[in-house]
């Protein structure tokens, strides 16, 4: 096909289906930037957002043939990262505080509304909360881990603990946070729908 028909979004969903991996690519490089743009603004990590954006493009190639949309397929794919990114958020706020990345994410764009802002208030206290009330060596190595970025073997060496009792305090701490968080998820939606 020439001309106009080899661009029209329709045409090409219609030869993805029927297995044309031209007419993916093409719609991939039509969508590809925007999506990669908007996943990296919130979570912050570009390789991450690569690999999210390829999740949503490898889901896309394989259900290629059952795909029923109702709409824009730029509308479909942003839909798609947004959920993978907010899962993506849930799995790592531990991990790398992002809390407080997402406060000031939301502080540095534009005016976010009061309950944008309250809600990012609510997940940073709840983690501060929940680091205070860890028992006190589970803290000490959850910070030291986290905060000054020592690995284990340098937490067990300070400490005077072995590396095996600093994995178990860290993976204690990271359940405790992650189950404080599982009250948070409409939160973290509200926050990342703000940033996209």
């Amino acid at each position: 096909m020439k001309g106009k028909d080899l661009y029209n979004e329709e045409d090409l969903l219609t030869r993805m289906a029927e297995g044309e991996q031209e007419a993916f690519t093409l719609l991939y490089r039509r969508h590809w930037e925007a999506l990669f743009i908007s996943t990296v603004r919130v979570i912050l990590n570009k390789e991450d957002a690569e690999d999210i954006v390829q999740e949503v493009f490898a889901s896309l190639w394989n259900r290629r043939t059952a795909l029923n949309l109702t709409g824009p397929l730029g509308a479909y794919l942003q839909t798609s990262v947004k959920y993978k990114a907010i899962n993506y958020i849930e799995k790592n706020i531990t991990r790398r505080n992002y809390a407080q990345t997402l406060g000031k994410t939301a502080e540095t764009s534009s005016p976010p509304s009061a309950e944008i802002l309250l809600s990012v208030k609510e997940v940073q206290q709840l983690v501060r909360a929940t680091i205070e009330n860890m028992p006190p060596k589970m803290q000490e190595v959850y910070r030291l881990s986290r905060q000054q970025h020592l690995s284990h073997k340098e937490i067990a060496l300070r400490l005077d603990i072995s590396e095996e009792t600093v994995k178990k305090h860290i993976q204690n701490a990271l359940q405790l946070l992650k189950m404080a968080m599982g009250t948070t998820r409409l939160a973290l939606a509200a926050i990342f729908y703000y940033l996209m």
